[in-house]
């Protein structure tokens, strides 16, 4: 089948997703201030509030890569796992990331990608952007990932069975991101 026809169902799913309650616009713009807010105040500090918008898109980042390498499996062996067993081992991220060293080992590769502005305040604004990116990103490819394994569209998610793994997480990955980068702009221009 022709990357045309992915780019169509993947297109076709995501769109089905977003027009889930949870996907307003208004509302999704208020959450995400909420948790920026609390953040903010938790920190106490600019300094300690960068860190630690750099410590959640570091943990976001590992969240999405996990949930794409079991809908990588899923593709490769043709299978799809239960919804159960994909938050099961969505739930294991956080305590793998407790038990381990992974921020120290992760949080300096995406230092540069956070820390961008010649003032603090200017690296503040662009790092709750890349928060909220990596958070839109994250939630959209758990949300497709949630789609394709239920029961109910086994019928239809079948067709992505048909591509390689890669060419299936590179293109729910780019039309995440888009995604994403187009609500971050409408929320943007509410305020």
């Amino acid at each position: 089948m022709s990357k045309e026809m992915l780019n169509k169902y993947t297109a076709g799913v995501l769109s089905a997703v977003i027009k889930q309650p949870h996907w307003k616009k208004d509302e999704l713009s208020n959450k995400l201030n909420q948790v920026l807010d609390e953040m903010r105040q938790n920190a106490g500090s600019q300094e300690v509030y960068l860190e630690s918008l750099l410590r959640n898109v570091t943990f976001l980042v590992e969240n999405t890569n996990r949930a794409i390498s079991l809908l990588k499996l899923c593709i490769e062996e043709e299978k799809f796992m239960t919804h159960e067993s994909f938050q099961q081992a969505m739930l294991e991220v956080p305590r793998l990331v407790k038990e381990s060293n992974f921020f120290v080992q992760n949080m300096p590769r995406f230092k540069e990608l956070v820390y961008k502005g010649s003032t603090l305040e200017e690296q503040v604004a662009h790092a709750e952007s890349v928060y909220c990116d990596s958070r839109l990103v994250n939630d959209m490819v758990i949300d497709f990932i949630g789609t394709f394994l239920h029961p109910n569209n086994k019928e239809f998610m079948i067709n992505f069975m048909e591509y390689a793994s890669d060419v299936i997480v590179d293109t729910v990955m780019q039309f995440c991101k888009t995604y994403s980068s187009l609500m971050l702009k409408e929320m943007n221009s509410m305020k």
